[in-house]
């Protein structure tokens, strides 16, 4: 299992904590694209996904979305290993921590 402990926004879909910490290949049957979505302030969401679902070529999609905009996102990050994943997690939801310090300092 994947601890997410340190995600501090909404988690409104998580099947991505039930990965255990091995290779991609060992469960593939769970990487598909619709993981785990979280929701903060002013319209941020962080999703992760595996692209294209189920494909071992695939690899993991961090994406940071504004206001439901998803053919731009403020921030899109890959990874193969589910090892550097939570730091990726932890990278984007900084950006979102960032973003939303702007804008309450406006």
């Amino acid at each position: 299992m994947i601890s997410l402990d340190f995600l501090h926004g909404k988690i409104t879909y998580d099947e991505f904590s039930s990965l255990q910490n091995l290779s991609a290949e060992h469960q593939l049957q769970n990487l598909k694209e619709d993981m785990l979505q979280v929701e903060y302030p002013s319209g941020f969401l962080l999703d992760v996904g595996w692209y294209p679902s189920f494909d071992i070529e695939g690899c993991f999609q961090v994406k940071i979305i504004k206001d439901f905009d998803w053919d731009s996102p403020t921030l899109s990050l890959t990874s193969k290993s589910i090892e550097s994943i939570c730091s990726l997690l932890d990278l984007a939801q900084n950006k979102i921590n960032e973003e939303l310090k702007k804008q309450n300092n406006r």
